[in-house]
């Protein structure tokens, strides 16, 4: 009798989709039957013919990902269902997508132990292959753990000693031309976060403006940053995500860490030896974020997931919040000319986070900006009770919707800032 080996990836996708398929049947009923007893009615829902694992809205989210039409996608989605609350099967996950503020404050206030980051960051591994638990990626107790280990840095004056940007601020004025002819500035203001977030953070900048090559950890942190956006999709598909690209770029970026790492225990054991405070090259006494952070997470691998938790979330949103505010300047020259004024106005007095916070036409500017265009398009949680939202539900859209254990919700900021309704 011949015997046929299946390969083992077939097996594992054969497997995922009949488990997806019999949870999806299994829940389906008991779904129903929770929400009439919770007295919520129905939501919109995308017009999958897929019922069971929403290929075909997967590949409409994943067609518009790769033409690079994301934020169109969106707004033709919502718009398509004529309402700020609606729900889709993606790869078999129940997910509830929302533009209505009520729903993202509830989520962050009244039903904040509802939901839980773990379950689509960690638990299922979409991050683990790059970091683990950190203040960005954890809840309960170990996210009071990080948040308590990262809190105390953001709150000193180190972190606020705005002369430390100076000669970041210097070296990037002085590659842009003179002569009026045109410059992209988003690579300089990728590589300027680079240089200021690696001494802010870990105590000595790469000087990538001044030395171009050296912004690979940039380049490696797109390419990360890419594919965790892919694994976070997958889901219950993970297995399917074999990028060596990516697995590679993330064995770079923790050993980049680690050679900082491994300088700052150096440090310490000298410092515990000697009794000298450890100091950088200028003298003054070290007071960036990993050194602040070594002494209380003996642990390498720790430390690293801890460091990567506050650099991932803001890994190029700097540069790309100040190329959005120049792109809108750029538009709106009356703007610029006021602008300018206050800045004038401001003279040569020292610059502090007080003075910034004076000026009031600039931090009017800044907050515009970033109510059209987001860094952080969506928060997404995944829900751990059962539950209910405020609003959504029914025919007109203004009755409380029903959020099931398990379900992901998606509150979407971007669709949020730009409603004409507010």
């Amino acid at each position: 009798m011949a015997v046929f080996a299946i390969p083992l990836p077939i097996s594992i996708l054969f497997f995922a989709v009949v488990y997806c398929v019999g949870r999806a049947t299994l829940k389906h009923p008991h779904y129903d039957w929770t929400r009439e007893q919770l007295g919520c009615p129905p939501m919109k829902q995308y017009p999958s013919w897929d019922k069971l694992l929403g290929l075909d809205y997967v590949y409409a989210m994943f067609k518009a990902l790769k033409e690079n039409r994301f934020l169109e996608f969106q707004k033709e989605t919502y718009s398509a269902r004529g309402s700020k609350v609606w729900t889709a099967n993606f790869l078999g996950n129940h997910m509830v997508y929302s533009s209505e503020p009520a729903n993202m404050k509830a989520m962050s206030t009244s039903h904040r132990d509802c939901f839980a980051v773990e379950p689509i960051r960690v638990a299922n591994g979409a991050i683990t292959p790059f970091t683990g638990r950190g203040v960005s990626s954890s809840d309960g107790a170990k996210w009071q753990f990080s948040r308590d280990l990262v809190k105390p840095y953001f709150e000193r004056a180190a972190f606020s000693n705005l002369e430390r940007l100076s000669a970041h601020v210097d070296r990037l004025i002085s590659k842009i031309p003179t002569d009026g002819s045109a410059v992209d500035m988003q690579p300089l203001f990728q590589r300027w976060f680079l240089d200021t977030s690696t001494e802010f953070l870990f105590g000595q900048t790469v000087n990538s403006l001044d030395n171009p090559e050296r912004d690979w950890p940039h380049r490696d942190m797109v390419t990360v940053m890419r594919g965790l956006r892919l694994r976070l999709q997958l889901s219950s598909f993970l297995f399917l995500h074999r990028d060596k690209e990516w697995f590679a770029a993330c064995k770079r970026i923790q050993g980049f860490l680690e050679r900082y790492i491994d300088k700052a225990y150096w440090q310490l054991e000298e410092e515990e030896k000697t009794g000298k405070p450890a100091a950088y090259a200028n003298g003054e006494p070290r007071s960036d974020f990993l050194w602040t952070i070594a002494r209380h997470v003996p642990d390498k691998l720790e430390l690293r997931t801890q460091l990567t938790g506050v650099w991932i979330p803001s890994n190029e949103t700097t540069s790309i919040h100040m190329s959005h505010t120049l792109f809108a300047l750029a538009r709106h020259p009356e703007v610029v000319e006021k602008l300018r004024g206050e800045i004038l106005d401001y003279g040569d007095k020292a610059l502090t986070f007080e003075g910034l916070r004076s000026m009031d036409y600039l931090r009017w500017t800044v907050n515009e900006t970033h109510r059209l265009y987001p860094v952080s398009l969506q928060t997404v949680r995944s829900w751990v009770k059962n539950t209910t939202l405020p609003t959504g539900g029914g025919a007109d859209g203004t009755e409380p919707i029903f959020c099931a254990k398990g379900d992901i919700v998606h509150c979407n900021r971007y669709l949020m800032h730009r409603d004409p309704d507010f």
